[in-house]
């Protein structure tokens, strides 16, 4: 406890890659406990937000640094108040390609204090940020500038390494509410308008240039972050790579100033120390990743966009000029079947096909769009030529499942999803369709239980309580299933506490 009682001290508060400096109350003593005010967060933060005319931050305590349970609490809690402020791409190729990444790099950092999970946020600006007990979240406007997976892989490693050090708690020792309620702050800049909303913009960016990281922090976070994506055999270089981006970023827009930058400040010392661990680590095992993966989640983002039509005019002129490259004539096949030009989309997805026969992903999407076209005996052999080529890859069982579905062969679609489900454990989708293809096959306690899994994994606790509830009643509370549902529903009920 600080002798100086009373006084009120700045505590340094980062959320979303932003830092903030918020009033503390050190001579409080019901502040004084350390989380004691966790429960409070998502009260605080309906009150900011409903307090529209105000642009004022709420006096956050200071308090000591978090337990391992702790920080996994206030993960949760971020997550659910971030659902109700920022669009998530809902496309499982974009979520699958962050995750597959962040999992590659945590495989190489040694044992895991909590569940990482990786998000996407809809949103053009150069940012991403970590939450304390592992929540990572990538805005898209970062993936669609960076020129490699490597680089994306290097901020991933960056941020995996604040969350795993518990840098943000080494930092300053922010709580719960600090960090909700910075996020609520962000909701009134979201929705508020004209002079009110500027206001609190400026004073979030009048903020962050002052306050980030410290330097040893933010060394430590590229030292380590190399270091792990390179033993997960993504290019090392890739993290120079990206600091130069940025850094030319800010010498071309000093004005608009990317969040990233301003959280995690580019200094030249910084790309000088990330040159150096490079060179230290000396040759480094590279595994390829899927050259086209970036490229197609790139695409993704663009299609959703009004100017979604030049985006297959912009590949269509690169396979004019390169007619035989089988990279592109795949691009160009995606983005047609993304407009549902699905005849040209195949017509090339075969052409590239001819040319370069092992692409699980080209499989994988030819199996899709010949699902759509009802050639379901064709779209069996596209997957399963995907799955010998890239035998744990959870995404192919989905779509391989949803084309079972809609085949009508609901079994093997069962199969299907408990394979991905089983590859990807932390990934909501794959027991929501369990969840639904049960309760098709009239296995009703089945069609809860997993269903209740997806809320889970949500965070939407009460849903999932409900659903196990429901399928404890059917399968018997007695029986060894039922059983194993009652202590994850026990497990629910007491994080809700």
């Amino acid at each position: 406890m600080d002798s100086r009682a009373g006084r009120q001290l700045p505590v340094d508060v980062e959320w979303g890659g932003l830092s903030f400096y918020t009033p503390s109350m050190i001579g409080h003593e019901d502040w004084r406990r350390p989380w004691h005010a966790f429960c409070a967060a998502v009260v605080l933060v309906a009150l900011v937000v409903s307090s529209c005319n105000s642009v004022l931050a709420p006096m956050i305590p200071s308090v000591s640094a978090p337990s391992e349970d702790e920080e996994t609490k206030i993960s949760r809690e971020f997550r659910r108040e971030a659902k109700k402020i920022f669009k998530f791409p809902n496309n499982p190729e974009v979520e699958r390609y962050v995750d597959r990444i962040g999992r590659r790099i945590l495989a190489a950092t040694g044992p895991l204090s909590f569940d990482y999970r990786f998000f996407v946020i809809e949103d053009d600006q150069l940012n991403a940020f970590s939450v304390p007990g592992g929540s990572i979240y990538v805005y898209t406007g970062l993936i669609e500038r960076a020129k490699s997976t490597d680089e994306l892989a290097g901020v991933l490693g960056h941020e995996i390494t604040h969350a795993k050090n518990h840098h943000m708690a080494r930092s300053s020792g922010p709580d719960a509410i600090s960090i909700l309620s910075l996020l609520a702050m962000v909701a009134l800049a979201k929705s508020g308008s004209g002079v009110q909303a500027a206001g609190m913009v400026g004073q979030a960016v009048a903020a962050t240039r002052q306050l980030a990281f410290s330097r040893q922090l933010e060394m430590e976070a590229d030292t380590l972050g190399t270091r792990y994506m390179a033993a997960a055999g993504y290019d090392p270089k890739g993290t120079i790579s990206f600091l130069k981006t940025l850094d030319q970023e800010r010498a071309l827009n000093p004005i608009d100033v990317p969040a990233y930058i301003l959280s995690h400040p580019i200094t030249q010392e910084r790309v000088a120390n990330a040159d150096l661990v490079v060179k230290s680590l000396g040759v480094t095992q590279i595994r390829p990743d899927d050259p086209d993966a970036l490229k197609k989640v790139q695409i993704i983002i663009k299609m959703d966009r009004p100017t979604r039509d030049q985006v297959v005019t912009e590949y269509e002129k690169l396979v004019q000029r390169n007619p035989q490259d089988p990279d592109l004539l795949y691009l160009l096949g995606y983005t047609e079947q993304l407009q549902g030009q699905l005849p040209q989309a195949r017509k090339n997805y075969e052409k590239s096909l001819q040319l370069k026969s092992e692409n699980p992903g080209l499989q994988r999407d030819l199996g899709r769009l010949y699902a759509e076209i009802g050639d379901f005996t064709a779209a069996r052999n596209a997957f399963d030529r995907a799955l010998a080529l890239e035998p744990n890859e959870p995404l192919t069982y989905l779509y391989l499942g949803e084309m079972l579905e809609k085949s009508g062969d609901l079994r093997s679609a069962a199969g299907a999803y408990l394979n991905a489900q089983n590859l990807a454990p932390l990934w909501d989708r794959p027991p929501n369709r369990l969840g639904m293809v049960y309760g098709k096959l009239d296995r009703p306690g089945d069609g809860y239980y997993y269903l209740g899994r997806s809320f889970a994994l949500q965070d939407e606790d009460d849903k999932a309580i409900n659903n196990f509830d429901r399928a404890i009643k059917i399968i018997g509370a007695n029986s060894p299933r039922g059983q194993l549902i009652q202590e994850e529903l026990n497990t629910l009920k007491n994080r809700k506490k």
